[in-house]
């Protein structure tokens, strides 16, 4: 008899563990999650499988990472919540969509970031911004930009190199912009297209007006209009093309009809 019972009793328990696994592991997650601590050196971080459990439901907390950076959004649970606008970003790192608005992209890439324009990846930086304005940092994902040790990757490394050249990038158009100021630019059914001067166009507020020119840039697939200083600079240089049927001294030029 007594054989009997302990051969029942294994079946049931064999049963209720297959019909009950999902919720033994969720039930097992959870405690994990409350009672084992993350922290590295002082460093929380966490495992892709540890973020994906803060998602509102198996943990009542959100979070989501960015660019490794891991925060929690609970209080923005409108914006995050399941059903929500930006329900994918949750329990992952999908620092990518954040400029592709590709909000079905699962795959391993979809925190890679480095292919990214300069102007993307300062969106990206601007993102971050905001969140950490807005939210409470509480760690680093391990995987792409953050070691076991929560310390920065190669990867992270080579981002912020990308991103110091950028700014440098960013600071040579910007003094090529106050060089060569963009032309004003305008088109009628009855004129075509017309771009000429003036000593605020393109936003750069000057003493000069200037001459209409197309300005040819290394690398770039077409040239673009630009305001020459005809008393400081050669407008007839290599990089620089008048305009057809347009006076060379003349401040406005229609350039298709």
């Amino acid at each position: 008899m007594g054989k009997v019972i302990n051969l029942v009793l294994t079946v049931v328990v064999i049963v209720f563990g297959v019909l009950f696994r999902d919720s033994l592991e969720s039930y097992y997650k959870k405690i994990r999650n409350t009672f084992v601590p993350h922290n590295n050196k002082g460093k929380n971080v966490y495992t892709l499988e540890e973020l994906a459990q803060y998602n509102g439901q198996d943990q009542s907390e959100v979070y989501l990472a960015l660019m490794g950076t891991i925060f929690d959004v609970t209080k923005g649970t409108k914006h995050y919540g399941k059903g929500s606008s930006y329900h994918y970003f949750v329990g992952k790192d999908g620092s990518r969509a954040f400029i592709t608005g590709n909000f079905k992209d699962e795959g391993q890439d979809k925190d890679h970031i480095l292919d990214l324009t300069c102007d993307e990846l300062m969106v990206l930086l601007n993102w971050k911004k905001t969140f950490k304005e807005k939210y409470k940092q509480v760690g680093y994902l391990i995987g792409r930009y953050f070691n076991l040790e929560g310390k920065p990757t190669e990867y992270n490394r080579q981002f912020s190199e990308r991103i110091e050249n950028c700014k440098v990038q960013k600071a040579i158009e910007q003094k090529e912009k106050s060089k060569y100021p963009p032309c004003n630019i305008s088109w009628s059914a009855d004129e075509g297209s017309r771009v000429w001067c003036t000593t605020s166009s393109g936003g750069i507020t000057r003493s000069w007006t200037g001459v209409p020119r197309q300005l040819y840039s290394p690398g770039a697939e077409k040239p673009r209009c630009v305001c020459v200083n005809v008393t400081t600079d050669d407008s007839t240089a290599g990089m620089f093309k008048e305009y057809e049927n347009c006076p060379k001294t003349a401040t406005s030029c229609v350039i298709d009809a």
